[in-house]
């Protein structure tokens, strides 16, 4: 993901105000500064709140837990940043815009027409 019109100050802020909801377990997988700031979040752990789950096997194992942080934490992460900089710009997905004017929370299918996994899924949050 990138960051536009903000700096590592005001994404750390973001990134402690999620944390409180996932129990201090985000951390930065990627974080290099810049005029654009490249960035991807992960979890500490697999086991703690905020991951982000594997597809279903065809066997009926579970789904792996994956270290990625789930699409909750991203939009959560995404919300606070715009509280704390309306003007901060969130591309996502490669083009997927977000900023004040919305774009977050979209959900997508990452599973295939046969067996759909939407984002929103892929984790144990709900």
């Amino acid at each position: 993901m990138k960051a536009r019109n903000t700096n590592r100050n005001e994404m750390e802020q973001a990134l402690a105000v999620i944390n409180k909801k996932y129990n201090n377990n985000i951390i930065w997988n990627r974080f290099d500064d810049g005029k654009t700031i490249n960035f991807t979040l992960r979890c500490k752990s697999s086991k703690e709140a905020g991951h982000r789950r594997g597809f279903e096997h065809f066997d009926g194992k579970p789904a792996k837990r994956l270290i990625s942080a789930c699409w909750h934490v991203h939009g959560d992460f995404f919300d606070a940043l715009l509280a704390i900089n309306e003007n901060a710009v969130i591309i996502s997905g490669g083009s997927l815009k977000i900023d004040k004017n919305g774009g977050n929370w979209q959900d997508r299918n990452i599973g295939s027409q046969a067996r759909p996994l939407y984002f929103s899924e892929a984790c144990d949050c709900n």
